[in-house]
């Protein structure tokens, strides 16, 4: 830990004591952002990596949203074929390019990616 560093704990420690959070928290954000980011490692105050629990949540979200955007674009295409553009629905064309894109982003996801070794 650098001296400016210990320097600059030491006296947010004091002001805190003195003058309550509020008077820390304008003198931390006095600090250079290289200062904040060490005083926070030093905290252990760190945004890291998710867990793979929140990754597969993420993951699983993302996934499903887009299945479902893909199964409901499929039925009203579906449904369309039996419907005349007149009465009042859905382009077939919109929703044939809403399936085709979902279904693109679907399948990138499962594709390797270019730059991984």
């Amino acid at each position: 830990m650098s001296g400016n560093l210990k320097a600059s704990i030491e006296h947010l420690a004091e002001q805190m004591k003195m003058e309550g959070p509020e008077a820390a928290r304008e003198a931390l954000n006095n600090l250079s952002e290289e200062e904040q980011y060490e005083f926070r490692q030093a905290l252990g105050l760190r945004v890291g990596k998710p867990s793979q629990r929140t990754s597969n949540a993420v993951w699983l979200i993302v996934v499903s949203s887009f299945a479902l955007v893909m199964i409901g674009a499929a039925s009203v295409l579906g449904t369309s074929v039996f419907s005349a553009p007149s009465t009042g629905g859905t382009k077939p064309d919109i929703i044939l390019t809403v399936f085709t894109t979902v279904t693109a982003f679907l399948a990138g996801l499962f594709a390797p990616s270019p730059v991984a070794k």
